[in-house]
């Protein structure tokens, strides 16, 4: 009576064993179409079993190595990046899944990104044999073959910097600086990844931007600096970028701090005491920019800007001792109030003394703004300035003239 139950226990057994082997017919088909490579079905069907069983890691581990072996047929450029993105998707999530899988999605993903960048490099090689377009469209191109490099090792900076040289070369500034600071974003600190990442912000303020908008790329140029500069603390051109980014913003009182913590550094460069002279013009510091601009020209004679600004500071100054003068001059005429004797005399020395020292600063305009005139005397576009600034300074010395001569070039100049 107790035979039967061997029997049934060898039915269960059986029963068990069947329904563990199981397999989803989608995965199954779709290995199969992998395997005769018609990769348009295997990827239909393993997008069915997926839809049974979204979170089986053999059905997503799959999915990628289809659409890895699609790759190669698919020439556009987002639609290859579409490919990228997912299968690098279905891969991470077959990895986490399974743990098991993580040996077999490095080793593809390894395969996928030497490929990515070889084809890349390749279309970049190509890009510069061009021209017109066509080179700014391969350039675009080999960008988004980079990008996509980076989406499959995302900490790659290889890839990165060489998808913004790709875009700075089509023209795209602003893809390059992006991808230029995803860069640093990640912790890259690369010399040259800074230097290229501000020669591209200032390659956007002084050719592509509206002048309005100008400050903000200078702004930009000097945060990424600061952040260079805490790696390269004694890097001399890093520096000196810093000092023309400070020169193109608005960010005046801590430039004047920056340019006074540089000076024993750079007090033998025409263009720093150029930059920081014309910040003291600025700042209506007449008689601290003077001594830095001299400096500028005795160091290169030809520096026009540097000798224009020595030229407007003396002008300046002048002005500012004129109207010291005047004030003194209203004193003196006492607006109907007797003034006594000794107030008199010293307010005679007074005036004789401003008289003078305005004399001497206008004197001084004159010489540095006529030297600039003979050096841009076949350039009117920047003449009209230089021309009217004579006016002036001819004007407050009673040379009158000059004064009208200095007028007349100032209208011609279109001024």
């Amino acid at each position: 009576m107790k035979r039967p139950l061997p029997v049934m226990s060898w039915l269960l057994v059986i029963f068990i064993a069947v329904s563990g082997c199981r397999s989803n017919p989608h995965l199954e088909g779709a290995r199969l179409d992998l395997r005769n490579k018609d990769y348009q079905r295997a990827l239909s069907n393993i997008n069915k079993a997926l839809e049974s069983e979204p979170k089986n890691p053999e059905v997503l581990l799959l999915k990628g190595d289809i659409l890895m072996s699609m790759l190669p047929q698919v020439s556009d450029g987002e639609e290859r990046t579409g490919y990228v993105g997912e299968l690098m998707g279905a891969y991470t999530q077959a990895r986490i899944l399974n743990p098991e899988h993580h040996a077999h999605v490095a080793r593809q993903r390894s395969i996928l990104y030497r490929n990515e960048f070889m084809l890349a490099m390749e279309t970049f090689r190509d890009a510069d044999q061009l021209g017109g377009r066509e080179r700014a469209n391969q350039f675009t191109e080999a960008a988004r073959h980079f990008r996509n490099a980076s989406m499959i090792i995302p900490d790659s900076v290889s890839a990165l910097i060489n998808e913004a040289h790709a875009y700075y070369n089509a023209g795209e500034a602003q893809e390059a600086v992006n991808a230029y600071e995803s860069a640093i974003a990640l912790g890259h600190t690369d010399r040259n990844l800074f230097i290229h990442l501000i020669r591209t912000y200032e390659l956007m303020a002084t050719e592509l931007a509206d002048p309005g908008t100008q400050p903000e790329y200078y702004r930009q140029m000097i945060r990424v600096l600061k952040i260079a500069r805490q790696h390269y603390p004694d890097d001399s051109e890093i520096r000196r970028l810093l000092l023309n980014a400070y020169a193109g913003s608005d960010a005046t009182e801590e430039a004047r701090s920056f340019y006074q913590d540089i000076y024993l550094l750079e007090e033998t460069n025409p263009t720093y005491l150029y930059n920081y002279g014309t910040l003291l013009l600025r700042q209506e510091d007449y008689e601290e920019a003077i001594p830095l601009l001299s400096r500028a020209i005795e160091l290169d004679s030809s520096y026009v800007n540097a000798r224009f600004n020595l030229g407007a500071a003396y002008a300046n100054l002048g002005f500012q001792v004129d109207h010291h003068f005047q004030a003194v001059q209203d004193s003196l005429q006492g607006d109907g109030r007797r003034i006594a004797p000794n107030e008199m005399e010293r307010l005679e020395a007074r005036k004789e003394t401003l008289e003078q020292s305005k004399s001497e600063h206008f004197g001084q305009a004159i010489l540095h703004l006529e030297a600039v005139r003979r050096q841009l005397e076949h350039d009117l576009s920047d003449l009209g300035s230089v021309c009217h600034a004579l006016y002036l300074a001819y004007a407050q010395t009673n040379q009158r003239s000059r004064a009208e001569e200095a007028n007349i070039c100032a209208r011609q100049s279109g001024y």
